[in-house]
C-alpha cells in the first residue's frame, strides 16, 4: 500500500518551556547514569563518611560536660586544616567556638572522604557525557530540536551536578541538622545560621570547575575509556606535580626541620604550610577556596589567586566544550 503526504508535520502536543529545554537533557542523562551498577554503589559508600562525621558532631556535644572528649576533637580539628588557637580553644572552653568547629568538621568532610567520592562519582558518570553523543552522533538528534549549544551543555552539566549534590551537599546540610538536634538548646541556629549558605557555597566551588573539566574531558575523545583516563589522570599528575615540587620548598622552613611526631605543636604548624605550587593540584585548588568561603583560610594568606585559577579554569574548560560541539555542527 503507498504511502501519502510523508513528510514534516507540525506538532500537535503540548510544547515544553523554552527555558527548561536543557531540563530533558539533564533527565535522560540522569536516568541513563542510575543504570550504572557502580554508580549506585558508589553512592550508597560515600553517605557512610557522613555518618562518621556525624558521630563527630556527637563528640563534639558531648565534650562540653565532658572534658575527656576535648582532645580527641582538637586532633580532628587540626586534620581539618584548623589553626592552632581554634583547637587550643577546643580543649580549654569548647562552647565558645561551636561555629568555628562545625565549619572544622563540614569542612573536613568535603575535603577528604568526599574528595575521593567525588573523584570516583564524576570519573564515572562523565565521560559518557558526551563522549557517546559524539561517537554514536546523538548530538545531531539533539540540535535537530529547537536546542542551543550552551542549553545542552547546562543539561550535561546538571547530570555532574546532581550527583556531587547527592554525595556532598546534601549529605552537608543533614550533618548541619545533625548538629541543631544534638545542641542542649535552639538558640545554636541563632549562632550557626550562616553554615547552611556556607555549604552551598562551598558546593558551587565544588560542583562548577569540576563539572566544566569533565565536561571538557569527555568533549576531547569519542572513547569514554580515554575520557575516563584524562579524568582521573588530571588529578594525580597534579597530586604528584605538587608534591615534588613542594617538598624542596617544605623541608627548608623551619617548622620541618627536625619535625617529631610527638611534638604535636610543631606539626600543627606543618599543617599550616602554604605553597605556590597548590595551584598546580585540583585537589589542593578547591581545598584552599573551601576553605576560604567557611571561613578558615588563614589572614596573612590572600585567596585571589585561587579564585583566578579556579575561575581561569572553569572558563576555559566551557570554551573548549562549546567550541568543539560548533565545530561538530558545522562540519
Amino acid at each position: 500500500m503507498p504511502l501519502h503526504d510523508v513528510g514534516y508535520r507540525g506538532w500537535i502536543g503540548t510544547k515544553s518551556c523554552r527555558w527548561t529545554r536543557w531540563w530533558v537533557v539533564a533527565l535522560v542523562g540522569i536516568q541513563l547514569a542510575f543504570r550504572t551498577s557502580w554508580l549506585n554503589r558508589t553512592l550508597a559508600f560515600s553517605w557512610i563518611p557522613a555518618i562518621i562525621i556525624g558521630v563527630g558532631f556527637f563528640a563534639y556535644e558531648q565534650s562540653i560536660v565532658n572534658p575527656t572528649l576535648r582532645t580527641g576533637i582538637a586532633n580532628l580539628m587540626i586534620l581539618s586544616s584548623a589553626n592552632r588557637e581554634l583547637a587550643q580553644t577546643v580543649v580549654q572552653n569548647p562552647e565558645v567556638v561551636r561555629h568555628e568547629v562545625w565549619s572544622s568538621l563540614v569542612l573536613a568532610f568535603f575535603r577528604y572522604p568526599q574528595a575521593i567520592m567525588m573523584l570516583i562519582t564524576v570519573g564515572i558518570v562523565a565521560p559518557k557525557l558526551i563522549s557517546y553523543d559524539l561517537r554514536n552522533r546523538g548530538y545531531l538528534l539533539y540540535f535537530s530540536r529547537p536546542l542551543r549549544v550552551w542549553e545542552y551543555m547546562l543539561g550535561k552539566s546538571l547530570v555532574v551536578w546532581f550527583f556531587l549534590a547527592l554525595i556532598t551537599t546534601l549529605p552537608a546540610l543533614c550533618l548541619y541538622v545533625v548538629g541543631v538536634l544534638l545542641s542542649p538548646h535552639l538558640n545554636v541556629v541563632g549562632l550557626t545560621w550562616d553554615i547552611p549558605l556556607r555549604i552551598l557555597a562551598a558546593s558551587c566551588v565544588l560542583l562548577l570547575p569540576t563539572a566544566a573539566v569533565a565536561l571538557a574531558c569527555s568533549a576531547m575523545t569519542i572513547e569514554s575509556r580515554y575520557a575516563a583516563f584524562s579524568w582521573f589522570s588530571l588529578w594525580i599528575v597534579g597530586w604528584v606535580s605538587y608534591s615534588i615540587l613542594s617538598f624542596g620548598e617544605r623541608m627548608n622552613r623551619p617548622e620541618f626541620q627536625n619535625l617529631r611526631p610527638r611534638r604535636r605543636d610543631r606539626w600543627m604548624d606543618a599543617e599550616d604550610f602554604h605553597s605556590r605550587w597548590e595551584l598546580l593540584s585540583p585537589y589542593h585548588l578547591l581545598g584552599r577556596v573551601q576553605q576560604w568561603v567557611f571561613g578558615m583560610y588563614p589572614e596573612d594568606h590572600e585567596i585571589w589567586p585561587y579564585l583566578l585559577t579556579l575561575s581561569s579554569v572553569t572558563l576555559v574548560a566551557l570554551w573548549f566544550v562549546h567550541r568543539k560541539l560548533r565545530s561538530r555542527l558545522q562540519a
